[in-house]
């Protein structure tokens, strides 16, 4: 009986790492930069859906933003109200952010931001596409 106890234990404790290795794992697999394949999505998404995007100025882009979309950027309470949630298809390409984290819309741009409207990345859909 003993024997079979220290088994099960030595079962649970090596079932317990396996776990935690995988929940590391995909937790690793979240990232608050931009990367290759999220630049490639957004390729194939921008080119059938261009129009999403508000090119014109008014009450989602304003020229004077330009130079503050970068990442470090806070977004102004003015850009904070601009902000769309990216588009549940582009985002399900990216794979989901990490947590504290979100993918938004600002004039030609989509930005991951943390709760603090701290810009992490953020992809320039006029330049880079």
């Amino acid at each position: 009986m003993k024997g079979q106890r220290s088994i099960a234990k030595v079962l649970m404790v090596v079932g317990s790492l396996v776990l935690a290795t995988v929940t590391l794992t995909k937790a690793q697999d979240r990232h608050d930069h931009f990367n290759d394949h999220d630049r490639q999505v957004s390729r194939d998404w921008y080119r059938a859906h261009h129009d999403y995007f508000h090119h014109d100025e008014g009450r989602y882009w304003h020229r004077a933003w330009e130079p503050n979309i970068r990442a470090g950027f806070v977004l102004t309470p003015g850009m904070r109200a601009a902000i769309r949630p990216a588009p549940a298809e582009l985002i399900a390409g990216y794979g989901p952010p990490p947590p504290g984290y979100r993918y938004v819309v600002i004039g030609d741009h989509v930005c991951l931001i943390d709760r603090g409207y701290r810009i992490h990345d953020v992809l320039h859909f006029e330049l880079n596409f």
